[in-house]
């Protein structure tokens, strides 16, 4: 039997509403992941969650909570509001939605998304290509607890574009965990949005398989709470594409950390990731990527790049970019660097006219584009450019 540790409260709320298992005995011998845990050094989820929060109230949902991106571009939505879902409407034959009864487990190397497998799961078949994209929203407000979980299964040769928010309001903890598998030749564009709120604990991850021939795009666009977490892995079946790519923008005291980890265990797959990032204030940003390359994972092709903009002294930016590779026959990269604006880009736009707020706001426009022009679809990345440099993140 594993030896248990001295639990704190918020980890004895959880506990208590875990059923008898490896889910529990591993929440009471390790406890929630903290800055022991060398996935998690720099975003120690134990000390964010000093006490116990009693599970969220109903979702108190007003007209102010429509999604304004929907409105922009159109499309079909699911909500899930304080982990429950709002009956969806509308929606076309080709969206097969059901409420599946909770199935906890222990997911190895990802223990808040086994925590989040106690609930219960949405879900979702998308049988055809869809021309609008398909919004899943994810509202939470108040002081409580709660956590949801998501399973879509796209169809071979499916095309579909994926929008999930998450907005926060008040100082709720949540615990999202999305399961998505991608059928054989089908084509995602999934764009994962989460607002700043300062005083949220919210953690979510994503557990992806990419079939073959199948791609997957996905932009991950982070504002940062008191404390959050972006979590992405990956599993290619077959020989496909991912793209996985990141945004951030921190002020105040927020923290975010994107973190992901792709296996290459078959031969042939491509990855490209390109994640940036802005932190002023005292904020804390925390970019960690891992590319596995098995014995397998011949002829893989992977390459992954962090930058970050550092506007304050008393901002941090932590990165860790790593390749673990067992093939021999693979091309393989990683780059990090983190920096100031340029100082002689910031006078020569002075000496044009711009005070030097405009100017700030030129330079971070231009260092965060080359991750939102990697959207192939001109109105989405309309959107999303206009939403980040018009102040959305904030």
């Amino acid at each position: 039997m594993s030896t248990q540790l001295q639990l704190t409260t918020a980890e004895e709320r959880l506990a208590a509403q875990l059923p008898d298992g490896a889910l529990l005995e591993a929440l009471r011998s390790r406890g929630l992941p903290n800055r022991r845990v060398e996935e998690w050094k720099w975003s120690d989820l134990r000390a964010a969650l000093k006490e116990a929060r009693q599970p969220s109230a109903a979702y108190d949902y007003t007209a102010a909570d429509d999604e304004p991106l929907l409105a922009a571009l159109g499309g079909y939505e699911i909500v899930i509001a304080n982990g429950a879902v709002r009956g969806p409407a509308g929606l076309p034959v080709s969206i097969r939605v059901q409420m599946k009864d909770p199935a906890p487990r222990l997911i190895p190397d990802a223990p808040l998304a086994s925590l989040a497998t106690s609930a219960r799961t949405l879900d979702i078949g998308i049988e055809e290509s869809l021309e609008a994209p398909l919004f899943i929203r994810h509202l939470s407000q108040g002081q409580g607890a709660h956590a949801d979980r998501v399973k879509i299964h796209v169809a071979p040769g499916v095309k579909v574009t994926l929008i999930e928010t998450h907005r926060l309001t008040g100082a709720p903890f949540v615990n999202s965990l999305t399961d998505l598998v991608i059928g054989k030749g089908a084509k995602v564009t999934r764009v994962i949005l989460q607002p700043a709120a300062d005083e949220a604990v919210s953690v979510g991850t994503s557990m992806i398989s990419i079939g073959e021939d199948a791609e997957l795009h996905q932009l991950t666009l982070a504002g940062g709470a008191a404390f959050s977490r972006h979590e992405t892995h990956v599993d290619y079946a077959g020989t496909g594409r991912a793209r996985l790519d990141g945004l951030y923008r921190l002020s105040g005291a927020r923290h975010n950390d994107l973190t992901s980890h792709v296996t290459h265990g078959v031969p042939g797959a491509v990855t490209r990731q390109l994640v940036k990032g802005i932190t002023e204030d005292r904020a804390r940003g925390v970019f960690q990527g891992k590319f596995l390359v098995e014995r397998d994972g011949q002829q893989t092709d992977a390459q992954m790049a962090h930058h970050a903009l550092v506007l304050s002294g008393a901002s941090t930016v932590y990165a860790k970019p790593e390749l673990e590779i067992y093939a021999d026959d693979v091309e393989c990269a990683h780059g990090n660097t983190v920096g100031a604006l340029d100082a002689e880009a910031l006078f020569y736009l002075r000496q044009r006219g711009l005070d030097e707020a405009a100017a700030q706001r030129l330079l971070i426009d231009a260092f965060s584009a080359e991750v939102l022009d990697e959207l192939e679809n001109t109105q989405l990345r309309d959107a999303f450019t206009g939403f980040f440099s018009e102040g959305g993140m904030s």
